[in-house]
This record gives C-alpha cells, sequence and structure tokens, in this order.
C-alpha cells in the first residue's frame, strides 16, 4: 500500500507540481481512501519526506551506478549529467526540491544533500579524482551539473527556447565542463 501511494504521490508530482501533493489528491490517484493514505502517513509533510526519500534512493542508484560506469569508461560525462538532469527535470523532483526551500521547508532535503557529499567523497577517491584536483575540484563538478540541473526543472526549456538555443544546449555545456575538470583542465 505504501508503495501505491507513494508512486500516485510521484505520478502527482510529475504532472501537476507538488502543490498538488496533498493526503486527499494522493489517495484519488492511488485508488484508496483518504484514511488509508493518513494511517500509513499521518501528514502531508510526512507523505513528502517518504516521497523525498525514494526519490533520493533512486537519484543515487541512477548517480551510482553512471559514475560507476564513467569510472569504467564505459559511458561519458554527458551521460552522467543526463541522469542527474532526467532526475530532477523529467523525475519532477527539481521541483520538489525547489517547493520545499521556497516554503521554507528546506530543512527536509538534508537527505539529498548527504548523498551528494557520498558521491562527490566516492568520485574524488583513485585515479579520476587525483586527476580533477581532488575533493574541492569534484565537488565544484558536482554542483556544476546539481546547480543548472535545478535551474532546468524549473525554468531550462523555457529559458533555451527563449535564447533559441537547440534543446540539451546546457546539459552539453555542463558535460563539457565536467570533461574539462575531469581532465585537470
Amino acid at each position: 500500500m505504501r508503495a501505491e501511494v507513494i508512486r500516485a504521490a510521484r505520478d502527482l508530482l510529475r504532472t501537476e507540481g507538488p502543490q498538488a501533493i496533498t493526503l486527499k489528491a494522493v489517495a484519488v490517484r492511488a485508488g484508496v481512501t483518504h484514511g488509508n493514505v493518513t494511517y500509513h502517513f499521518g501528514t502531508v509533510a510526512a507523505l513528502h519526506s517518504a516521497l523525498i526519500s525514494t526519490i533520493i534512493e533512486d537519484l543515487t542508484a541512477a548517480t551510482a551506478t553512471a559514475v560507476a560506469r564513467l569510472r569504467a569508461h564505459e559511458i561519458g560525462p554527458r551521460d552522467v549529467v543526463d541522469v542527474v538532469f532526467d532526475a530532477l527535470v523529467s523525475g519532477g523532483a527539481g521541483r520538489l526540491i525547489a517547493w520545499l526551500v521556497a516554503t521554507g521547508a528546506g530543512h527536509r532535503l538534508t537527505p539529498l544533500y548527504a548523498m551528494i557529499a557520498e558521491l562527490v567523497g566516492g568520485l574524488a577517491e583513485g585515479d579520476a579524482g587525483e586527476k580533477a584536483g581532488g575533493l574541492p575540484a569534484v565537488g565544484l563538478m558536482m554542483a556544476a551539473v546539481v546547480v543548472p540541473a535545478l535551474g532546468g526543472s524549473l525554468i531550462g526549456a523555457d529559458i533555451e527556447a527563449a535564447l533559441g538555443l537547440p534543446e540539451g544546449s546546457v546539459k552539453q555545456v555542463v558535460a563539457d565542463g565536467m570533461a574539462g575538470l575531469r581532465e585537470g583542465r
């Protein structure tokens, strides 16, 4: 039941935005009673926390896989950028993050920040991290991916269109910057 409710909340997030995630709306979307949702989550804040945790777990798994494949030279920086952008843009996570920060609930994002720090630490280890300049440079690299991805989740497509840029232009610039940092440039 919890998984179905979280899936329904995630679907609402993607289609209608974070403000649409209410206990009642999620119950309707999941095809269960409001009481069932309340029983499992109690409050909308608890539902948001469960949704954030699920999104973070999915993003962590996808990013860790992408980073491992990058280190094995199976994929390039653009592929890692695509994973982060897709999670934050297509998955709706960026809109949820922005909404939580804008409504004063940014403290609930602590697990996301911890996940990013863990990924940066993993990236900074070994030859690739040393070549890139160690932890500070890898941290900058991750920030250089996450911050544009968050902006992209809110207004990226509109800005690219307004400027007459091809779709995905910003992702390519970010990937090029990441490649440069990895190569020690």
